[in-house]
């Protein structure tokens, strides 16, 4: 049972992660400004819509996995 949520924790995050540097990526080549790419968290530019649905996905998926990592470790610890 713990292999198997230390997985899904790992893949929420890893998949998290990806679709994040996917949605910087994709801002980076369309606007040619990497600069605002690395204050895409810290304030608000302005995304495209695909850009923006693989951000809203990254930060979920990569807030889930910390989640069941939080919740890994408090009940199956």
């Amino acid at each position: 049972m713990n292999l198997i949520v230390t997985l899904i924790e790992n893949l929420l995050i890893g998949a998290g992660i990806i679709c994040l540097l996917l949605a910087i990526t994709q801002y980076g080549r369309r606007t040619s400004d990497w600069g605002g790419a690395c204050v895409l968290f810290v304030k608000r530019i302005d995304l495209s819509v695909q850009e923006h649905k693989w951000y809203r996905i990254g930060v979920s998926s990569f807030f889930l996995g910390v989640v069941v990592r939080i919740l890994n470790l408090t009940l199956l610890g």
